[in-house]
C-alpha cells in the first residue's frame, strides 16, 4: 500500500481555507486520517498538518498533487508542501559521542523515521560507531580554508541527496553559505537553556550562575550563532552539591532527549517555521 502524504500549509488566516483544502482533498480521492490547525486569529495567520491516506489521485506522485493543488494556494496565498516516505538525513559530528549513539539507537529501534546514508566528521574517532550501525563515515578535517571543507561536505550531501541534517554536536560554527544552502534543514543540539548561556561552557557558565535547573535546546542552525529557532527544549533540576562535571553528565541526557524528538519532528513534517518561531504539531 502506498504510504500516506503529509501536507504543511502556512498561509494569512481567513474563512473558508479549512473547507477549501479538506475538499480539495475528497474530490481527488484523498481521506483524511489525521488533522491539525492553529491560528493566530483573523487577519493574522493561520498553520495546518495533514495526513492523508493515499486513495485516488493521492496515490500518485507528489508532482502531480502539487500541481492539482495550485489554484487553492494561489487563492489563499499559502507556502504548502506535499511529502512523504522517508526523509534522507546526514549526521554531522565531532568526538562527543552521546547523541550520536542516541540517533543510531532510534533509528535502528524504528522510532526515528529516517534514512541515514551517512555520517561526516571532521574527526576520525567516531568511526567505530559508524561501522558498528553500518553506516558510511566521511573523515574530512579542516586543516586550513574552513569553506574548502565544507564545499566537501555539501558535495557529500548533495551526491547522497540528503534532505535534512542532524548536527549530533558537531563542535564548528556553519558558514552563512552553508546554512543558507541548507534553510530550515539543520537541526543542531545546543547544551545550553537558550537563550541564556549562549556560546562555549554553557554548563561553567550556569554552574557560575547558581542555576537550580539545566537545560538543552534542539534548533535550526542558522548564520546567528545559537539563534535560531527553537524546537525541543527540556530541562533537569540541580543543586548546590552538584560540580560542573555533574551539571555535564545530567545535560547529556538531555540533549539526547531535545535532540531526537526534534529530529523525529522534522522527519514527520510536524514543523513549520515562522517569523523566527516554531509551529511544532503533535
Amino acid at each position: 500500500m502506498p504510504q500516506t502524504t503529509r501536507l504543511l500549509i502556512s498561509c494569512p488566516d481567513q474563512p473558508g481555507i479549512v473547507q477549501a483544502v479538506s475538499g480539495f482533498i475528497a474530490s481527488n480521492g484523498g481521506n483524511i486520517i489525521d488533522s491539525q490547525q492553529y491560528s493566530l486569529g483573523l487577519d493574522a495567520h493561520f498553520f495546518m498538518r495533514l495526513v492523508i491516506e493515499p486513495v485516488g489521485k493521492f496515490a500518485a506522485g507528489i508532482p502531480n498533487l502539487e500541481e492539482l493543488f495550485k489554484p487553492i494556494a494561489l487563492r489563499y496565498d499559502m507556502d504548502y508542501k506535499f511529502s512523504r516516505g522517508h526523509k534522507r538525513m546526514a549526521v554531522l559530528v565531532s568526538k562527543y559521542d552521546h547523541c550520536l549513539y542516541e540517533v543510531l539507537l532510534k533509528k535502528q529501534y524504528q522510532e526515528l523515521d529516517v534514512e541515514i546514508p551517512i555520517i561526516i566528521s571532521n574527526h576520525p574517532d567516531l568511526e567505530p560507531v559508524a561501522k558498528m550501525f553500518g553506516v558510511t563515515y566521511a573523515y574530512l578535517p579542516i586543516t586550513g580554508d574552513k569553506r574548502a571543507q565544507e564545499k566537501q561536505v555539501i558535495n557529500l550531501l548533495e551526491s547522497h541527496n540528503i534532505d535534512f541534517i542532524a548536527m549530533a554536536r558537531y563542535m564548528q560554527i556553519l558558514t552563512p553559505e552553508f546554512t543558507s544552502a541548507y534553510k530550515h534543514r539543520i537541526i543542531n543540539v545546543h547544551h545550553g537553556f537558550l537563550p541564556a548561556f549562549k556560546g562555549a561552557k554553557p554548563y561553567h557558565q550556569a554552574y557560575d550562575k547558581g542555576v537550580k535547573i539545566i537545560g538543552a535546546t534542539a534548533h535550526y542552525a542558522t548564520e546567528d550563532l545559537d539563534m535560531g529557532p527553537i524546537i525541543e527544549q527540556g530541562v533537569i533540576p540541580v543543586g548546590h552539591r552538584d560540580t560542573v562535571d555533574d551539571y555535564i553528565a545530567k545535560g547529556r541526557d538531555i540533549e539526547r532527549m531535545v535532540f531526537t524528538k526534534a529530529l523525529c519532528a522534522h522527519a514527520e513534517d510536524k514543523i513549520i517555521s515562522y517569523q523566527g518561531r516554531t509551529i511544532v504539531f503533535d
